[in-house]
């Protein structure tokens, strides 16, 4: 039963194709349970066949997302944190813009409740082993740029360019035309960028401090 002034819930199913994944009836009767225990307000939204690796590319739950921040719920519910995310650093970023946005987030299976003491303090402890996985990660990933760097191997993006246009660079350059002055020179004649895109200032300004740059001027 409903009791009144009780929390508006979206209840977020998420199906996938994956015959291991919990079916959505287990999903929502958990949820409808939880609900009729709280007297909440539940409301279903059912994604169909969405990854849970990211939360991108997910229109139900960004329906929901944009519900939740325009007010009108309170609080987003899901049976088990992978209906929502495999990522437990995107699962602390949503945690955070719950907050800032003041509605509740609730995940059954961890017994996070935010709109709860005792939920949100589990939260915060998810929040913390999030951060501590980021450190982690940040740390391995400089350990092994170190180990590269120190045996000789390049670090970061190669060049894609040709040695013509970072020659054709350096010579602008040389005649003492202004990093801006090169960029529309290149974007006149239709020369492409690593990436594609336009030529800009600071894209000249890169290329003419790039090992390409310094290499193809002691090769000219």
């Amino acid at each position: 039963m409903q009791t009144p002034g009780a929390l508006a819930v979206i209840g977020y199913i998420r199906v996938s194709t994956s015959k291991q994944d919990v079916s959505p009836e287990v999903q929502q009767a958990a949820l409808e349970s939880e609900a009729a225990r709280h007297g909440w307000a539940l409301t279903i939204y059912r994604e169909n066949a969405a990854s849970a690796k990211s939360l991108k590319n997910r229109p139900v739950l960004a329906e929901a997302l944009h519900q939740l921040k325009a007010g009108n719920f309170d609080a987003l519910a899901v049976s088990k944190l992978d209906r929502l995310s495999r990522s437990v650093a995107d699962f602390a970023a949503m945690l955070e813009t719950a907050s800032r946005q003041r509605w509740a987030l609730i995940c059954l299976d961890l017994g996070i409740d935010t709109s709860t003491i005792t939920g949100a303090a589990m939260a915060q402890v998810t929040c913390t082993f999030a951060e501590m996985e980021r450190k982690k990660i940040a740390e391995r990933t400089s350990a092994a740029m170190q180990q590269k760097a120190a045996a000789g191997q390049h670090m970061g993006r190669r060049s894609v360019l040709s040695r013509d246009t970072v020659q054709l660079i350096l010579d602008a350059r040389g005649r003492g035309l202004a990093l801006a002055r090169i960029a529309a020179m290149l974007n006149d004649s239709g020369v492409p960028t690593a990436t594609g895109k336009s030529w800009h200032a600071s894209t000249v300004r890169q290329v003419l401090g790039s090992a390409a740059a310094r290499a193809a001027a002691l090769q000219a």
